[in-house]
């Protein structure tokens, strides 16, 4: 079998009572060795909760969800059934509400330590200006968290409705087409560990470059440091996932339209490259209204997730995307102090930064690579549509609304409306990184000459 060829499934009636009396589904049966449009019956699962209380679809993401709860970033949602969850208890809100109720403490406290001498110890220096390089950096931390915590507490309910959202569609998918659109979410798992893993060399790091006794203040001013930094990369990886599961839903119903292409029908029909304009078979595009009609309506359940997201990511995308670009920065241009130091190199800070530096530049291509998945998908589904093969009148009245429908909608993922996130921002931020290295070296080699070229005295 071709992989383009596809596979009528049909649920019995005892199943589900739907009018549809066809649906193709664009994932074949590995095991299966039959002609296409072989139609089958599908073993469907039962309606209603599931023994180990899983969502089908948040089963993958099930550890980062477990993460951002305990934290007070995701609400502690309850299950209604396999396709449905609903609002927090009264208990479970409470305890999100005592959590973000501690972090705001903590920030007050924090924040208030930055201003007095105390965390002084805390910063290690080799030039006149990183203290306050440094402070600035520990700032934005804490700005970007505390943000992250507000959005996502003045977000709950538009969360729970985007995650009920996807699972009525996963529900209608899985009845019309006994599809499971779930995927290996394993990436979420590793980022998890790796970020962990790069918190805590950071703060071991840090800890060995104080000189003296630490005191409790500073302590916990690194702890909540170390916190604060994962937490917020967590919800990133979070929304990664996120926008990862609405893609593998744009690319099903882009798979299943198609197979409606002039090039799929001359496959089936067994043309191979030789291009027969009449012989096309007229029962392939015989189930095309009624297939079109959940295709658009899927896509645009799909396009108000997406816009869905990002309303609820936007401010912290703008936060996080600000704060991981002064931290590049500073951290390569430290980086190429050390290098070119006529002294002795640091090992500490030369670790300090290369752990910054992947953590960040990580994140950043993660959520880049995410953003630009989706928005592809999204965009290409008009692009397939223009190549459905379409004799008849009525199939092309069908297309041209949705064509014109699709050139009035702009997909794209942004940062608040300020700039879109794709597979090039990534490139814009380096670039916008050399172009500030530059100019700092730049200042740096100027008042290194100043320096070693002292102005002499006049008498």
């Amino acid at each position: 079998m071709s992989p383009n060829t596809w596979v009528i499934e049909m649920p019995t009636q005892k199943t589900r009572s739907h009018p549809y009396p066809r649906r193709i589904s664009p994932y074949r049966t590995p095991s299966l060795n039959r002609n296409a449009f072989t139609r089958d019956v599908p073993t469907i699962a039962p309606y209603g909760p599931s023994k180990n209380n899983d969502y089908p679809v948040f089963e993958d993401i099930r550890t980062i969800l477990s993460v951002l709860k305990a934290s007070g970033l995701m609400p502690i949602y309850e299950q209604v059934s396999n396709y449905e969850v609903g609002p927090p208890t009264k208990t479970n809100e409470f305890y999100s509400f005592f959590i973000r109720g501690v972090v705001h403490a903590l920030t007050i406290f924090n924040v208030y330590s930055l201003f007095t001498p105390i965390s002084a110890q805390l910063f290690f220096s080799y030039r006149e200006t990183d203290n306050v390089n440094q402070w600035i950096e520990l700032l934005l931390c804490i700005l970007t968290y505390t943000l992250t915590v507000f959005v996502c507490a003045r977000n709950t309910k538009s969360m729970i409705r985007i995650m009920n959202e996807i699972l009525q569609l996963d529900e209608e998918v899985r009845r019309q087409f006994g599809a499971n659109l779930n995927q290996d979410f394993g990436f979420s798992v590793k980022f998890l560990v790796g970020i962990a893993i790069c918190q805590t060399y950071i703060i071991v790091l840090k800890i060995m470059a104080v000189q003296g006794e630490i005191t409790p203040t500073s302590y916990i001013l690194l702890a909540f440091y170390a916190v604060q930094n994962g937490l917020t990369a967590t919800y990133i990886v979070f929304a990664s996932a996120l926008l990862r599961i609405v893609h593998i839903r744009f690319h099903f119903i882009n798979q299943l339209l198609n197979g409606y292409t002039y090039a799929q029908q001359q496959k089936r029909k067994g043309g191979g490259g030789r291009r027969q304009h009449g012989n096309i078979n007229p029962t392939i595009m015989e189930h095309f209204p009624e297939d079109s009609l959940f295709i658009y309506r899927m896509h645009n359940k799909l396009l108000r997730i997406y816009k869905g997201i990002n309303d609820c990511c936007n401010l912290i995308l703008v936060s996080f995307l600000g704060y991981s670009f002064y931290t590049v920065t500073t951290n390569c241009y430290n980086l190429f102090v050390q290098i070119t130091a006529k002294g002795m190199v640091s090992p500490n800070i030369l670790q300090w930064c290369l752990a910054w530096l992947c953590l960040h530049i990580s994140l950043l291509a993660l959520l880049s690579r995410s953003c630009g998945l989706t928005t592809r998908e999204a965009n290409a589904t008009s692009q397939i549509l223009s190549r459905v093969y379409a004799k008849c009148r009525e199939y092309q009245n069908i297309i041209d609304k949705f064509l014109t429908k699709s050139i009035k909608q702009e997909v794209q993922f942004t940062a608040y409306g300020f700039f879109a996130i794709d597979n090039t921002t990534l490139f814009k931020i380096f670039s916008a990184v050399t172009t500030y290295l530059v100019i700092l070296i730049q200042f740096k080699q100027l008042e290194d000459s100043k320096v070693e070229d002292p102005v002499p005295e006049q008498t």
